[in-house]
């Protein structure tokens, strides 16, 4: 299975984890703080693997709240962590 589907698959699972990540990344975008820099805090790092924060990024909300030049950006490097 590639990254692709791998991503639709976590963006489509509705865990509580999942969903508390989306919450608190949102949060943080919403008071102004980077989303890289949101993206590496321990709570997310410690409760995510790369492909699950690269998930993040297709997450309507977490989509919302940042820029799109910005998700771009962190698509890319994400995805050269998990090596697609």
């Amino acid at each position: 299975m590639g990254i692709r589907e791998e991503v639709d698959k976590l963006v489509n699972d509705r865990g509580a984890q999942h969903k508390r990540l989306i919450e608190y990344v949102v949060r943080q975008v919403k008071a102004k703080r980077p989303l890289a820099e949101v993206l590496e805090d321990p709570y997310v790092v410690n409760r995510s693997a790369p492909l699950e924060r690269r998930a993040l990024l297709e997450e309507p909300e977490i989509v919302d709240a940042v820029n799109d030049d910005v998700l771009q950006s962190l698509r890319r490097q994400l995805e050269a962590l998990v090596g697609e």
